[in-house]
């Protein structure tokens, strides 16, 4: 067995069984006890995991009070370039990264996307004029956006035991994403995620069984440990269970990892994890839903993305479709306005926006340039039909020139 399989063995055994023995495990794996612990030791060192007398155990989760409320120095870097910013946040603090890697804890959807004139009223039956199966899930689109810009996007899904879970497995190795972590769950389906898509307006309307993006556990993130606190932007989502999020985003957050959060769907447990975020991407009604504020133009968005900062958040960044994007770093607001195009189909169009900024920042880019490039690259995507059906790298410069 090679050294790398040896170790991810010793790795899924600890998740497991929380505690292993040296002579155990060399018994196990038909290798010397050396061996075993020069296994051990290099594990102990990048990880959850402690080492005592004849083995090794996972630490304890460490108390989120513990847990600086930093932001990045790569963030600051692009505030500090834009003509109207004149300081930088007290918190802010110098990291160092491995790479330019981004780690994505996503979902995995089927969308069965239904075109029509309009939207169905309650009681009401109308008819399609197409109905069509896509790829999707919040994350799984925003790694597709993000892979078209960076080189290094690692995505998590978990799938149920089901034919939806084969081809999901054969589309996501087609595309630009550079690693996986595929986990199933036997019990449940994988996530499906039904559309509606106006034909007059591209707007959409959409309902979600979650199925196993809903089943993460502790353990799956545990096997990932590694990969997230050495990331350089953690961005995750709220389409799988809240614990989970929380405590992944938590793991992130005790490495170098830049924290993007995309609140959607919207729960209001949010709001307990607020200080732990870096970035923070909600939409019109998801910014109203954190802040309480009813947002009907710039002032008020304004206003809700204040509140949003107040209560934890470092950076505030409301999309707001046609309007563009509002960004608020706690001293400046900075509008963006929407590039034009042609919508055909607006889901998926907050997904590219962040996937985009997420990739944008990933490699090396100031915040402001990194929205505005974000803000062409989702104008491109509502121009195609399918939630994950993302622009090419060449198009959105051209769409900005």
């Amino acid at each position: 067995m090679k050294k790398q399989e040896r170790q991810k063995a010793i790795r899924v055994k600890l998740v497991t069984d929380k505690k292993v023995y040296v002579s155990e495990l060399a018994k196990e794996l038909s290798v010397t006890t050396r061996t075993i612990r020069n296994d051990l030791n290099e594990l102990s060192q990048n990880s959850l995991f402690s080492l005592f007398h004849g083995g090794a155990q996972i630490k304890s989760a460490p108390d989120e009070s513990l847990f600086e409320q930093s932001f990045t120095n790569t963030i600051l870097n692009g505030f500090k370039s834009h003509k109207e910013i004149t300081s930088v946040p007290a918190h802010a603090k110098q990291n160092s990264y491995i790479d330019d890697s981004i780690y994505i804890l996503g979902s995995f959807n089927i969308d069965i996307v239904s075109e029509t004139t309009t939207f169905p009223q309650i009681g009401q039956t109308i008819r399609a004029s197409a109905t069509r199966f896509y790829a999707g899930g919040k994350g799984t689109n925003q790694a597709v956006a993000a892979a078209k810009i960076n080189n290094n996007v690692h995505l998590t899904v978990k799938l149920g035991a089901d034919e939806f879970s084969k081809k999901a497995k054969r589309y996501l190795t087609n595309t630009g994403i550079s690693s996986f972590s595929f986990f199933e769950n036997e019990m449940s389906s994988t996530g499906i995620a039904m559309v509606w898509v106006s034909g007059a307006t591209g707007d959409n309307m959409i309902s979600i069984d979650l199925g196993a993006n809903e089943t993460f556990t502790q353990e799956d993130i545990l096997l990932d440990i590694d990969t997230i606190r050495n990331c350089k932007v953690f961005l995750t989502q709220l389409e799988n269970n809240f614990p989970i999020t929380r405590f992944a985003i938590m793991q992130a957050k005790l490495g170098k990892s830049l924290v993007v959060l995309n609140p959607a769907p919207y729960v209001s447990e949010i709001k307990e994890i607020l200080h732990l975020i870096d970035i923070i991407t909600p939409n019109k009604i998801e910014a109203e839903a954190l802040s309480g504020i009813n947002i009907v133009d710039i002032y008020s968005a304004k206003n809700a993305a204040r509140s949003i900062y107040v209560q934890g958040a470092k950076c505030v960044i409301i999309t707001l479709g046609s309007d563009g994007c509002l960004i608020f770093d706690g001293t400046v607001f900075t509008h963006i306005p929407a590039y034009k195009s042609a919508v055909v189909d607006t889901s998926g169009a907050g997904d590219a926006f962040t996937g985009a900024l997420a990739a944008c920042i990933a490699n090396g880019k100031g915040l402001i340039n990194a929205a505005q490039y974000a803000s062409a690259f989702a104008s491109l995507k509502v121009e195609r039909k399918g939630a994950s059906n993302m622009p090419n790298n060449s198009l959105v410069y051209h769409r900005m020139q």
